[in-house]
């Protein structure tokens, strides 16, 4: 995957903040995939490891923690400590060491074997289950300390409760315990699971919907869904970030604050 790179400055993270962008997760990072975006307003605080496929949806909270090629819906919340996206090894291979694979990691193949680097790396064997994305829906919370591993699908609207281990895909709206992470129950009753899926709220800015009561799930649906009905509110339509933008940081600034004019506080 084609590979953008930038370089935010010091300045350039004060000023993103201030139109709602918050990406201290980004300091290191130098590139990212060519389709990699994220959308705004969003905060992500967790270590992102350069060169990874990185999408983010908007109103996300993403706090601490270690994210590599991950999508994330809006809405979504990681806790610190988090781990998503760590490498696979090939477990049938000859051995499971990268360089099996990754021959010039850590430029091992030019030390060792200058006169062959090239032919070596020519004849390497892929390994395409390395690192595969692993898809976390809309409104997800991920508690603190969680593993999840590469490629795992996580539906909109699940809960995964603090320390868990997630192997497997988990179902929307499911709630996940423990080691190995197991559903222990669904969030809400299954027609109210039906009724979320098929409203898509997360589609909407949640201020719009404020008239709904969010602690009774079926009576905010009842005014969601008479509101879309109504035509009295529209998808929330959110300025999309990509790499290339953030080589572009003055430009990139300029465009969100003629989209959200009054500045947010660099402290909050």
């Amino acid at each position: 995957m084609a590979q953008i790179p930038f370089d935010l400055k010091h300045a350039d993270f004060a000023r993103l903040a201030e139109v709602g962008l918050r990406l201290p997760g980004l300091r290191e990072v130098k590139t990212l995939t060519q389709t990699s975006w994220i959308e705004a307003p969003t905060t992500i605080i967790g270590t992102v490891v350069s060169g990874a496929e990185l999408q983010v949806g908007a109103f996300c909270s993403l706090s601490g923690g270690t994210l590599n090629n991950v999508h994330i819906g809006r809405y979504s919340s990681i806790a610190a400590g988090t781990i998503i996206g760590v490498h696979e090894h090939p477990t049938s291979w000859l051995t499971t060491s990268r360089t099996s694979y990754w021959p010039q990691v850590y430029g091992w193949d030019e030390l060792i074997a200058p006169d062959r680097a090239a032919e070596i790396r020519a004849g390497k064997r892929p390994f395409t289950r390395s690192c595969p994305i692993t898809e976390i829906g809309h409104d997800v919370w991920i508690g603190q300390g969680c593993f999840i591993k590469s490629g795992v699908r996580i539906g909109h609207g699940s809960v995964i409760g603090a320390r868990a281990t997630v192997t497997k895909d988990v179902p929307p709206y499911s709630i996940v315990l423990g080691t190995p992470g197991r559903v222990v129950r669904t969030r809400v009753p299954e027609p109210l699971i039906e009724r979320l899926l098929a409203v898509e709220w997360w589609r909407y800015s949640i201020y719009d919907l404020f008239a709904a009561p969010f602690d009774d799930v079926a009576r905010a649906l009842d005014v969601i869904e008479d509101r879309i009905a109504e035509g009295a509110i529209k998808p929330y339509e959110a300025p999309l970030v990509t790499p290339a933008d953030l080589a572009e940081p003055l430009g990139l600034a300029a465009r969100l604050a003629a989209r959200f004019p009054r500045p947010l506080a660099r402290a909050s």
